[in-house]
């Protein structure tokens, strides 16, 4: 038996959140590195389509210090980042592509890039071991 839930009111934890809108050609498999590297302890983060990201902290306090400081992380991946609000929403998609039958020599971002560049913008690649 399938069954719809519908939330009237959003989960607590966003409270806790800051969203981030990604810089095109942001490196997404080093944001969490580096932002523990700059003694900033989120818990996870939510990607929310191709350039939006929940960075998710412990409490509200933990999310506010990271918002205020004054940190060069923020300046290397994203254009923008501000505490959530309810009326936020994702303003993008994500598109994850499978590509059989190519290759392993052709699992680069030169070759990966000139395939895709005609369907859109490409941010990035899910696979943080290819080639230059």
């Amino acid at each position: 038996m399938k069954e719809t839930v519908i939330y009237s009111l959003k989960p607590s934890w966003l409270n806790n959140c800051l969203l981030a809108s990604i810089s095109a050609g942001a490196n997404n498999g080093k944001i969490q590195d580096d932002l523990i590297s700059c003694d900033i302890q989120s818990t996870r983060m939510r990607f929310l389509g191709a350039s939006q990201v929940l960075i998710l902290f412990e409490d509200h306090p933990f999310m506010m210090h990271a918002f205020e400081a004054d940190l060069p992380y923020w300046d290397k991946y994203v254009d923008d980042i501000k505490p959530w609000l309810s009326i936020d929403c994702a303003i993008d998609r994500l598109a994850w592509i499978s590509i059989q039958g190519l290759l392993i020599v052709r699992w680069n971002r030169n070759c990966l890039t000139t395939l895709l560049r005609s369907t859109r913008d490409i941010i990035g690649f899910d696979r943080l071991g290819l080639d230059a």
